[in-house]
């Protein structure tokens, strides 16, 4: 998997999640940190299960579509650890969902 896939995962849930709310929203950040020599990609979208576990979701296993059809942020978690260029932080609010993927250069 590369890193444009990976990428691909996280805007793909973040549809998938938006798309179950009364407001659809989707904001997308790309920019460059030059101080950490880091690019950051943050995406935050609506959601609609406020009770979602941050820890959990990253579980083995875990998906919340039917019938564990998608590919599991556990995976995406086991390709993180293969490089140690990239971070991924995942946190949420009342609003929005937001995951913030860090590549450093």
């Amino acid at each position: 998997m590369n890193l444009q896939e990976l990428c691909g995962i996280l805007l793909d849930n973040s549809i998938e999640a938006a798309k179950e709310c009364k407001e659809k929203i989707i904001n997308i950040r790309i920019f460059k940190d030059s101080k950490s020599a880091r690019h950051i990609l943050l995406i935050e979208n609506t959601y609609c299960d406020k009770k979602v576990d941050t820890e959990k979701i990253y579980e083995k296993g875990f998906s919340s579509k039917p019938n564990n059809t998608g590919l599991g942020l556990w995976e995406v978690r086991q390709i993180l650890k293969k490089h140690n260029n990239l971070n991924l932080y995942t946190s949420n609010d009342d609003r929005f969902f937001r995951q913030q993927l860090e590549i450093y250069y």
